[in-house]
């Protein structure tokens, strides 16, 4: 099975909301350990992940480092958002749809798509 999970939010209550990223992190991890094809594509202000996500000190570090090589993350709101920089050379930045992502290209690859 090939399974993309698309992650929008980023913020609650002026806060990361930690919830969205760790179940992220756990479901695919899950896939990914039962032989699944995951990716986990950050678009709008979900690229605030990214940055997030790359420091030492993150507390889900550990759960990250595990499906780092399965990031996706828009290049057009990361320029957007300030973050393409901080994470450019470090996670996969696509661009294939006017600068952001195209889930046409994973539909079409046969991911199912979940948005969380």
């Amino acid at each position: 099975m090939k399974t993309a999970f698309l992650v929008f939010s980023y913020e609650k209550n002026g806060k990361p909301n930690m919830p969205i990223m760790f179940h992220t992190l756990l479901f695919a991890n899950e896939m990914k350990e039962k032989g699944d094809e995951v990716k986990i594509i950050l678009e709008g202000e979900g690229v605030n992940w990214a940055k997030d996500l790359l420091n030492e000190d993150h507390p889900l570090k550990n759960h990250f480092e595990k499906l780092k090589d399965d990031f996706v993350v828009c290049e057009a709101c990361a320029s957007m958002f300030g973050v393409k920089e901080k994470i450019e050379g470090k996670l996969k930045l696509d661009n294939d749809l006017f600068g952001h992502v195209s889930l046409k290209k994973y539909l079409d690859d046969g991911y199912q798509i979940i948005e969380l």
